[in-house]
């Protein structure tokens, strides 16, 4: 294209940017699409899956939440969607042109690629992505922080350069010693801070020339702290005066000097930093010492708050990253995959809903372009992801759903046949194998071969109303655990006599409902509550009854990962089986309400294909 030396040239001085060689700067403005919006437009819609970076060439951009509060404003050499691309998560933030603007968009898969070339292109979004978490709120606790010194923070000596040095100078020794602000003396006093971002805005944006001294630039008297400070009155400062660097001071000689990212690399029980630990291991060994951490994660989520659907989504995030790094161990091993292939998860991790306790569902689409001497290949592939995902903590599936199986390895048009069976001939082993099957979702390599097979479920399913009534019969398997007079219908033996299995029994009737009322409004959503929405607006149900089932899905969520985190904490192996003393009288009268809406909508599925 005609704009690509100007493109290249725009996103070789950006921060991040600056630090790619010539080559990985061409190859990033090779994949770059420019897009031109008017003000008012939306650029990225919440809820949507996002498959590129974006950058602000020009004009200005606001992300709002999705209650509509200001998050933050963007404008010219600004990057935004990276969050929802470096997790592979939906967007959480909409994103509107509050003036006409011009949009570069950058393919999302070399923006991975640029990153695991380059450690300092990664850690610099890294440190951005930290950033954008850790400008919400500050919890009350800092779990593994809070009662830390700020001197504890400090992870190197300052980094300072005199007032009378040159801005060129100062980027220069920033960029050697990897950080993103710099300390400012005059005549050894501590006198201001020059940030990546003062040099943005004051120099580059306004045209400024690269001599002009520091002292131009730098803000003066800035905010610091005490070295003998706790961490959590840093991070109370920091959130109060809204920075992003804080200095740090003994008796008012300069110490060093703390940024937001700080607390994250001392939380080791954060997500982000695991996830980024995952993406650097080269060995099923390295993997399994990172997942070590994932306990203490989860319990450091509940404590702070997460419900379930947010930490279904946060455990179903590290066992993606996960398997993704075990499918690049694999390719390392082998070589280049003889043709593109999809990894796809299943069951609860196909809806983002795992909890601490999860075994492994998974198979493998091929391009139709697969042979059978390409058979060998991918066994040996699933061979690696399988052992290494039961090394990691995620059992191998009791009933075999695993990619290792050569029946769920199959090109895509195999795939499409399967579906078509178990949809026109429905039996006893294809509504079994419906349960998990429908709930597929790419995590690992060409994902539009899923999206071709979802289409070809939509349309086949939508169609088929006995095919449903039958999945809506034995969906009256998972059966809510209460007798006459309300009571509860507690295990009678074995090795969790006396309790409530919150999975089989709880859960697993909505996501069911859900699956079913889905596929009937012609939804292949994945998550459940999504499902529940989708139907509701499709008048599959009614809106008070998607809500209901969303709240009795919450309240039992909860109640399972209260449960675990207790396990947890007390060194066992987590389950799923609750015992009702362990919660409240209160709790218990609502956990039995919530299981009387579940049948109540159970019994409306049956009446809704004649089966009552």
């Amino acid at each position: 294209m005609n704009e690509l030396p100007d493109v290249a040239r725009f996103v070789s001085g950006l921060p991040g940017f600056d630090l790619l060689d010539e080559a990985q700067i061409k190859t990033a403005a090779r994949s770059i699409q420019i897009g031109y919006y008017r003000a008012g437009s939306v650029v990225l819609q919440t809820g949507r899956d996002n498959k590129q970076l974006h950058i602000v060439r020009s004009g200005a951009l606001e992300l709002r939440n999705v209650e509509g509060d200001l998050v933050t404003r963007v404008a010219e050499g600004d990057c935004f969607g990276f969050p929802s691309l470096m997790n592979e998560s939906p967007v959480r933030n909409q994103s509107v042109a509050i003036e006409d603007s011009l949009i570069y968009h950058m393919d999302g898969t070399v923006f991975s690629a640029l990153r695991r070339s380059s450690e300092r292109f990664d850690t610099h979004f890294i440190r951005l992505l930290s950033d954008r978490l850790l400008s919400r709120p500050l919890p009350t606790k800092l779990h593994g922080a809070g009662n830390r010194q700020v001197s504890q923070l400090i992870s190197r000596s300052p980094v300072t350069i005199d007032a009378s040095a040159s801005v060129r100078d100062a980027a220069t020794k920033m960029g050697d010693q990897r950080v993103s602000a710099i300390l400012v003396t005059d005549k050894g006093e501590f006198c201001g801070i020059v940030t990546d971002r003062d040099i943005r805005t004051r120099v580059v944006a306004v045209g400024k020339s690269g001599e002009i001294p520091v002292r131009d630039i730098m803000s003066t008297n800035p905010v610091s702290i005490n070295f003998d400070a706790l961490a959590y009155e840093a991070a109370l400062v920091m959130m109060q005066k809204q920075i992003h660097h804080l200095p740090v001071l003994d008796h008012g000689n300069l110490v060093g000097m703390i940024s937001r990212s700080d607390f994250m690399r001392i939380e080791t029980e954060h997500p982000l930093y695991l996830v980024n630990d995952i993406s650097k291991q080269s060995s099923v060994q390295g993997l399994v010492a990172v997942c070590k951490r994932l306990p203490g994660l989860i319990t450091s989520q509940v404590g702070a708050d997460a419900n379930g659907e947010q930490l279904g989504k946060f455990v179903t995030t590290i066992t993606d990253a996960i398997t993704r790094q075990l499918c690049r161990i694999g390719e390392a091993e082998l070589g280049s995959p003889p043709c593109d292939y999809a990894w796809v998860a299943l069951g609860s991790q196909g809806r983002h809903e795992q909890s601490a306790k999860s075994d492994q569902d998974n198979a493998l689409v091929l391009n139709d372009a697969a042979i059978a001497a390409n058979d060998e290949y991918f066994k040996a592939l699933a061979r690696i992801v399988n052992d290494g995902l039961d090394a990691c903590g995620y059992v191998y599936c009791p009933g075999d759903v695993m990619a290792s199986n050569p029946k769920w390895r199959q090109p895509l048009k195999v795939w499409k046949d399967y579906f078509h069976q178990w949809i026109t001939v429905p039996s006893e082993k294809a509504l079994m194998h419906a349960n998990i099957f429908f709930d597929l979702r790419c995590v690992y390599g060409n994902a539009v071969l899923v999206d071709e097979l979802k289409t070809s479920i939509r349309e086949d399913a939508k169609r088929n109303e006995l095919f449903l009534a039958l999945m809506a019969k034995n969906a009256m398997f998972f059966q809510p655990p209460l007798g006459f007079f309300r009571q509860f219908v507690l295990e009678k033996s074995g090795e969790h006599k006396n309790t409530l299995d919150l999975k089989l029994h709880g859960i697993m009737p909505i996501v069911e409902i859900a699956r079913i009322r889905a596929l009937a409004a012609g939804e292949v959503r994945i998550t459940t509550r999504n499902r529940l929405r989708a139907a509701a607006k499709a008048g599959e149900l009614t809106e008070a009854d998607a809500s209901n089932l969303i709240d009795a899905l919450e309240l039992i969520e909860k109640l399972r990962m209260e449960h675990q985190n207790r396990q947890l904490n007390a060194g066992k192996k987590p389950d799923n089986h609750l015992s009702p003393a362990e919660i409240s009288p209160l709790v218990r009268q609502n956990l039995k309400s919530a299981f009387s809406q579940v049948s109540v909508s159970q019994a409306a599925l049956l009446n809704r294909f004649h089966l009552a």
